[in-house]
């Protein structure tokens, strides 16, 4: 690298405040706290959510992609736009530029950085319908990727074919989720009532309404259990309707959105994540964090965030998307593929069956010892897999070596 202070040019939706935003914000900081790497911004939306606006370090210069000043640039003739990328490159002079989780709509940003500087972050995109010849070209010209789970490497390669350089840096515990001092947690089998959470976006995707079922099956089995829900989104009433029409409506609490989750975590006993398709799952490692154990369906990188028998259990999906349609369920808006990493296959998405996570659920629950071993090996591994700084350092490091020529892996990364 030069000598000079090295320089980062992000493309980055700050739209949202979802976690690649907040772990974008962390992650410009602490690459500056931690290696001197200085950032700018150039911004893929209209505007920065207030959230992210608030955290972002002011010193950090931000501007966005598609406007000049505030005058936004036409679509046509595609050069406005073209020249406009180029300004920003040429102003910033980066040693390095990153596109977070931008399949589309980035290749005038290769253009105007060029190959040989420009990496792509797969967080989640490379799932996204649509096969546009944009996304091929991008992928046929960007020679490197780095991918927040082995499963985002595997969903480049199996469903994209794409050949240039990959490196796996797993995602990390945002500092501000980490709780001061984490205790391990003995067990509940004895509580009169085991209280089950559920933290996701409502949506189909996230198979909420899987977690439901469950419930209705733990309590036709004679358990008395409940479930809390953190989390919005359009399937909300569709959810709410469907724990009234199973009889569950008293024992499930819908919070909306959460403002401290460390108190959501302290009210629960066991995270339940049946989703259809998670490249990551950084629920998962907040959960443990707070010495909560998982059960998650075995899709996608949720295997790679629950250790199988050692954090948390995994359930292996097997019935297709008509019998979600069958369960109550929206099946509509989801993904084409999935990774379904027993097989190192992609195929269509497939969900867990409600008995088979109910009884899951209560194997558990009903297992102090096992309940204790898992509580505290998943405090353990956050800790010592799961450090927001090594995170930072392996990405950098990854970085680094690209820009200067060598290869983006090296002895220990993926």
């Amino acid at each position: 690298m030069p000598e000079s202070v090295p320089r980062l040019l992000h493309y980055v939706s700050l739209d949202g405040a979802g976690g690649v935003e907040f772990q974008f914000v962390d992650f410009v900081a602490r690459a500056r706290a931690l290696a001197g790497w200085r950032s700018d911004i150039v911004a893929c939306g209209q505007r920065t959510h207030p959230l992210i606006q608030d955290r972002l370090d002011p010193s950090v210069r931000l501007r966005r992609e598609k406007y000049a000043g505030r005058l936004k640039l036409p679509k046509w003739p595609p050069q406005l736009r073209a020249a406009c990328q180029r300004r920003y490159v040429r102003e910033s002079r980066p040693d390095a530029v990153l596109i977070w989780n931008r399949l589309r709509d980035s290749e005038d940003t290769l253009a105007a950085a060029g190959p040989q500087r420009c990496i792509y972050w797969e967080r989640g995109a490379a799932w996204f319908t649509g096969e546009s010849a944009s996304k091929r070209r991008f992928l046929d010209g960007v020679q490197a990727v780095l991918c927040n789970s082995h499963a985002a490497r595997r969903m480049l390669e199996l469903r994209w074919g794409y050949q240039g350089q990959l490196c796996v840096v797993p995602n990390a515990l945002r500092p501000a989720l980490m709780p001061q001092a984490p205790a391990a947690r003995s067990g509940c089998a004895d509580a009169p009532t085991w209280r089950l959470g559920v933290a996701a976006r409502l949506e189909s995707i996230k198979g909420v309404a899987l977690a439901i079922h469950a419930l209705a099956s733990m309590r036709d089995g004679g358990i008395s259990a409940e479930l809390h829900i953190a989390g919005d989104g359009p399937q909300r009433d569709s959810l709410m309707r469907l724990a009234k029409r199973l009889g569950v409506a008293r024992q499930v609490t819908f919070l909306g959105l959460v403002a401290d989750m460390a108190v959501f975590y302290s009210g629960i006993d066991l995270l339940v994540h049946a989703a259809l398709r998670e490249p990551f799952g950084q629920i998962v490692i907040e959960a443990a964090a707070y010495g909560v154990p998982s059960v998650v369906a075995g899709v996608d990188g949720l295997v790679e965030v629950t250790s199988d028998r050692e954090t948390g259990d995994v359930v292996w999906p097997q019935a297709d998307l008509a019998a979600y349609a069958a369960l109550g369920a929206d099946a509509e808006g989801l993904p084409p593929w999935v990774y379904h990493p027993n097989e190192d296959t992609i195929a269509a998405p497939r969900i867990v069956a409600p008995e088979i996570l109910a009884k899951a659920i209560i194997d558990l629950l009903a297992d102090n010892p096992r309940y204790a071993r898992y509580s505290a090996a998943g405090i353990e591994r956050v800790a010592t897999s799961f450090s927001f700084d090594t995170h930072v350092k392996r990405a950098l490091t990854a970085v680094g070596r690209f820009v200067e020529g060598r290869s983006l892996t090296w002895e220990g990364a993926s």
